[in-house]
């Protein structure tokens, strides 16, 4: 049995990756994991304050991991308010909570989903190729 290539690309190492739950557990290894590959990371508990710092740069992360929960605001009202600004910014929805009929209803759409729990390799993997995507894009 083989398993997956998690490596980062050279040309992504150090790339921008900001990650979003209000769980701070659960944050936090998500943070590890992406960290892991290579990614520059920065974990937030809250949307807003992700979202102020996000608008305000000039040089956005290459992907936004966001849980659907995040307190203060839903991701995909995150994902909304940040793409207003950078339309080509890549993002990930996690979620253990969201029911597939509110995400399908709602206008924003994430690049990507994964249902939590996820394997540390899907997420890796998924976070590998909205980066790639990415480069260029924002």
């Amino acid at each position: 049995m083989s398993s997956l290539d998690t490596s980062t690309p050279t040309t992504l190492a150090g790339s921008k990756v900001f990650i979003v739950d209000d769980n701070e557990l659960l944050g936090e290894i998500t943070r590890q994991l992406i960290d892991s590959a290579g990614y520059e990371t920065k974990l937030f508990h809250e949307g807003l304050p992700a979202r102020d710092e996000i608008v305000a740069s000039a040089s956005p992360p290459l992907v936004l991991v966001t849980d659907f929960d995040i307190g203060d605001i839903n991701g995909l009202e995150l994902i909304a308010d940040v793409r207003a600004k950078f339309p080509g910014i890549k993002t990930l929805l996690v979620s253990g909570t969201a029911q597939p009929g509110v995400l399908a209803k709602h206008p924003v759409k994430p690049d990507q989903f994964l249902a939590k729990p996820f394997r540390a390799d899907d997420l890796i993997g998924v976070v590998g190729r909205l980066a790639a995507q990415s480069r260029g894009a924002v």
